[in-house]
Order: structure tokens, then sequence, then C-alpha cells
């Protein structure tokens, strides 16, 4: 009777974890890698500015920024990467990953990328800059962005580019390997053209993030959805850690300055 019910506890606890696991794992379709330097994450509905933590998972409505010489990569669960340059200011608008189907949607609000995509059957993934709108559906490419135009630049596959005015009658470019457009404020994009310096500089980079989405899609491979869920809740937990920290130091400063005042 006793090793009946120790089995049976055992039994429950295994569903539970596994069922934890697939939960998590579901709601969650990549995390951050490689952080290089100072980059922050702003949690959808906070005011302050953290600093990042590998392999913490992604979330809708992340912000993501980098700041001088700061890096770090978007690391999504179909082996799609995306490698967020220095002072860039990005945010998780929709992401959507299963074994047959990548959805996404990202804000780009300045900065620069360089985005190794999946081929799947069902990829769609729009890049929104403040002056264009890209459509992919799986490719190497680079975007640059500023408030007051874009520049794309493809090395694999294919980007439809259109102007961020909305209007559905406006035209739109198609953008093929070695090719790059700009995009300026309330302009159509500009014809293609070959890459001209700064996207070939982004191509050779692309040649790194390449060997680094097929180092990504050979882990996914080894390290199940269940491990994954279990290391992405460690480092959602370190960065709780450094969010309270935060929110105490902040307290502080406060205190401090009310005696200040006071005084």
């Amino acid at each position: 009777m006793e090793k009946t019910k120790l089995y049976a506890v055992s039994m429950v606890t295994v569903f539970l974890f596994c069922l934890f696991n697939v939960i998590y794992a579901g709601n969650f379709s990549g995390e951050l890698g490689e952080v290089k330097g100072r980059v922050e994450i702003l949690k959808d509905g906070e005011k302050d500015w953290i600093p990042a933590v590998e392999e913490m998972p992604l979330q809708l409505k992340d912000r993501v920024k980098t700041y001088a010489e700061s890096t770090c990569n978007l690391e999504l669960d179909d082996g799609s990467i995306i490698n967020v340059g220095d002072n860039t200011d990005i945010l998780v608008e929709n992401l959507e990953i299963s074994s047959d189907k990548h959805e996404s949607k990202f804000s780009l609000f300045f900065g620069k990328m360089i985005a190794n995509i999946s081929k799947m059957k069902q990829t769609k993934m729009n890049i929104h800059t403040p002056t264009s709108v890209l459509a992919v559906r799986g490719t190497e490419f680079a975007v640059e962005a500023s408030p007051e135009e874009a520049k794309i630049g493809v090395f694999d596959g294919e980007v439809a580019v259109k102007s961020a005015i909305e209007s559905d009658t406006e035209e739109e470019v198609k953008v093929k390997p070695n090719e790059e457009t700009t995009v300026l404020k309330d302009e159509k994009p500009q014809p293609p053209r070959k890459l001209e310096a700064v996207m070939l500089k982004y191509k050779e980079r692309n040649d790194n993030l390449r060997k680094r989405a097929q180092m990504l899609r050979e882990r996914l491979k080894r390290v199940p959805p269940g491990k994954r869920a279990v290391l992405r809740k460690k480092a959602l937990d370190r960065f709780q850690k450094l969010k309270n920290k935060r929110a105490e130091t902040l307290k502080k400063e406060k205190r401090q300055q009310r005696m200040k005042e006071e005084r």
C-alpha cells in the first residue's frame, strides 16, 4: 500500500512538472542570447528599464534597448536569430512559433539589426520602422533605421518593402539578394540597387550570424522544450531579482531626496 502511494505521488509530481514545462514553453518562443555591454529591457506595463539577462525568455511587448558598443541576440525557437546592434531600440509586437509556423512582428524604432530567419512554409514576419514596413518570408537581411529613413539590405531570399504611410495603394518593392533600398520619411521606397558600403559590412557580419544560427538550430535539437523552459525560468528569476534590487535602489534614492528637502 505504501509503495502504491509513493508511486502515485511520484507520478503526480512528474505530471505537474511536465505540464508546467509544456505551458511555460508554449508561452515563450525565444530568448535573449549573447548579451554584451549595456542591454536593458522594459516589460509591458512597467516604467523602469532593467538590465537584460542571458537566456531570459522573450515575451510579448518586451522592449529591448542597447547602448554604445553593446549588442544582444534574439534567439527564436525555430532557429531564427536576430542580432540587435548597438544604440538600438526594438519592440516585440508579436511572436508565435511552432514546429511548422513562424509569425512575428517587431518595431525597430531606431538602430540596426541583422536577421537570419529560418525558411518555413508558413513564415510571416513583419518589421516596422518609422518610415517603412518589411514583409519577410525566411531570409537573411539587415535594417538600419532612424525617424527620417530606413535602409534595408538583403543577403539571401527576398524582402518586400513599402512606405510606412498607411495606404493600401502604397507601392511595394521587392529587394533580392545583394540588393538594398532606402525609404525616406513620407516617401516611396527607392528602386533596389546593389549593396553599398554600409550594407556590405553587415553582409560580412551576417556570415558570422549564419554560423551562430546553425549552432542555435543544433542546440534546439539537443535541448528539449522542457529543459529550455527550466533554463528560461531560472534566467527570469535572476531578472526578477535585478528588478527588485532596482526598485529598492529607487526607493532609497527617493527617501534620501526627501530627507535633503526637509533639511
